[in-house]
């Protein structure tokens, strides 16, 4: 059986930053807390959406498949980092997600968080723009990545 979680836990999660005492009460009675080993697997790319994650310790690499290549891992998360976020708009997941050291997360059923978005908008405001800012910070990190390899002085 899973580890349970008191709202105070949950709340400690940036992720969960500005909810209200009721709001975090809900989201750890839907949580999870699941353990991985060094070199394990939490998902594949292209597997269809599910569950949401966000880690407490440890390291997950994010990696993607480019035709005629090897896996290519693009970014390491760690702790308060969100995973799965593709649940959230029940997309197929973007990229494989693997351990590099032993790793505790959150988990919640991605279509559960959804559902709890819908119903309210209070708790589903705050999640999306605390997810929206992990996106935002992504999409910077990937801007500087593909300055990095792509850029040249002077143009």
């Amino acid at each position: 059986m899973a580890d349970r979680l008191s709202a105070e836990e949950v709340g400690q999660l940036p992720l969960f930053t500005g909810l209200a005492s009721d709001g975090l009460a809900t989201l750890a009675a839907m949580a999870e807390v699941v353990s991985l080993e060094a070199e394990e697997t939490l998902f594949a790319e292209g597997d269809t959406p599910g569950d949401v994650f966000l880690m407490f310790d440890g390291r997950v690499t994010l990696s993607m498949r480019v035709p005629g290549q090897p896996a290519t891992s693009f970014l390491s998360l760690h702790a308060g980092e969100l995973l799965g976020w593709s649940s959230l708009l029940a997309r197929p997941r973007v990229a494989t997600a693997r351990a590099v050291k032993a790793t505790r997360l959150l988990k919640l059923s991605g279509s559960d968080v959804l559902e709890l978005c819908e119903a309210d908008h209070h708790v589903g405001y705050a999640i999306m723009r605390q997810a929206f800012e992990e996106m935002a910070d992504r999409l910077h990190a990937t801007r500087l990545q593909l300055l990095d390899m792509f850029g040249k002085p002077g143009s």
